[in-house]
């Protein structure tokens, strides 16, 4: 008997965060180039900004659905970060899985 797994689950091949003040910040890439950027709270609602990415030489685009988070929509990955380099501030989260 042959079992096919006729599910097609993207898998997560890079995920980075780092603690905001009451709360945190999520980044997660996936395989299939669709990405959620993240942002939950206790004092607010969860955030999801989510879209497709391009990954060019140590460079993240962004390309997002709907909003643009304050984050921005372009990041280098650095020293084991992802930091955002064109948002309304610096943001930086930190790379805990990194299959890319």
């Amino acid at each position: 008997m042959v079992i096919i797994n006729c599910k097609n689950e993207k898998k997560e091949i890079l995920s980075a965060d780092r603690e905001a003040p009451l709360g945190w910040i999520y980044l997660k890439m996936y395989d299939d180039k669709s990405f959620e950027f993240i942002s939950r709270g206790m004092m607010r609602d969860e955030e999801i900004y989510s879209g497709s990415y391009e990954l060019k030489n140590d460079t993240l685009h962004f390309k997002y659905k709907d909003i643009i988070p304050k984050a921005g929509s372009k990041a280098i990955i650095q020293n084991g970060f992802v930091n955002y380099i064109n948002g309304n501030y610096p943001e930086s989260v930190e790379i805990k899985l990194n299959k890319l």
